[in-house]
């Protein structure tokens, strides 16, 4: 069983997703013997060492270490900006889901329950600007951040009621889209709807019944190898395309490296001996 690293060394390695933090995302964060300082309007927050640990992750490669710690600092940082400014932050949460294999998990530090199926976990996210202008990205909402905000017990239960009926709002205008573009060029391709993406989406019960429609087994393979784009006519797909625009989509944009069968109930990934692109294609 290999042992845990030393404190000394483990401190060195979160310092340096901190410090990759700061020249690649260019934020400025101040690394301390504490923990790490965020200037928010209003204040410079210290966020602990143990919270940037819980952000990185054990184990985990560099590139995955520094989006959870970057994610994790501009939820933060949004979300007690909205505060000290008397902005409601519930305004900034929004429903999330993400494959448990997703470089962008937070693991035991996101408040969210698994999806049936065992494929992607579900819980809050905070939408925050991303570049370019005018476009946004939903990162997990930590349960330190959600309890220093004041957020509260219906956050740290990962699922208020009003976020699950907003989702199966979300995934019933899907499916109308998916109607209307039913037998156009481009039709059948799964795309985000108020700021749920694609895996978020297929945790509404809503958008799965109608992917499963009629079809006699009650089950369908459902193509997302990025989270912004998926496919349930997997007639027109080439087998080998999932794996490759997996493997070419830079890590905090990827879904599910292989299709995955969707029921109205569950969302699974199959053994990856199992082809199922293939498999839709011989159908």
């Amino acid at each position: 069983m290999p042992t845990s690293p030393e404190p000394a060394t483990l401190r060195a390695t979160l310092r340096r997703a901190v410090l990759a933090v700061v020249v690649v995302d260019d934020l400025d964060l101040l690394p301390g013997d504490d923990g790490v300082q965020v200037p928010v309007a209003g204040g410079d927050p210290l966020v602990p060492w143990t919270e940037v640990a819980a952000a990185a992750g054990a184990p985990a490669g560099p590139a995955s270490a520094r989006l959870r710690v970057r994610d994790w600092v501009l939820a933060h940082r949004t979300l007690q900006e909205e505060v000290a400014a008397g902005t409601d932050p519930w305004a900034l949460l929004l429903p999330l889901a993400l494959p448990v294999t997703s470089a962008a998990h937070l693991g035991p530090a996101w408040a969210s329950r698994p999806v049936l199926g065992g494929a992607m976990d579900l819980g809050l996210g905070v939408r925050l600007p991303f570049p370019p202008p005018g476009a946004q990205r939903v990162v997990p909402l930590p349960r330190p951040v959600a309890a220093r905000v004041g957020l509260g017990p219906d956050a740290d239960g990962g699922q208020p009621s009003g976020a699950l009926s907003y989702l199966e709002r979300m995934g019933e205008y899907a499916a109308q889209r998916l109607r209307r573009d039913k037998g156009v060029r481009g039709g059948g391709v799964l795309r985000p709807v108020g700021g749920c993406d694609v895996p978020t989406l297929l945790a509404a019960e809503s958008l799965r019944s109608f992917v499963v429609g009629d079809d006699e087994c009650g089950m369908r393979a459902v193509a997302v190898p990025r989270r912004e784009r998926g496919w349930f006519d997997l007639a027109r797909v080439d087998p080998a395309f999932v794996g490759a625009a997996w493997s070419a989509t830079e890590v905090e944009d990827r879904a599910f490296p292989r299709a995955v069968l969707v029921t109205r109930h569950e969302v699974a990934m199959p053994e990856p001996t199992l082809d199922l692109t293939r498999q839709s294609l011989e159908v």
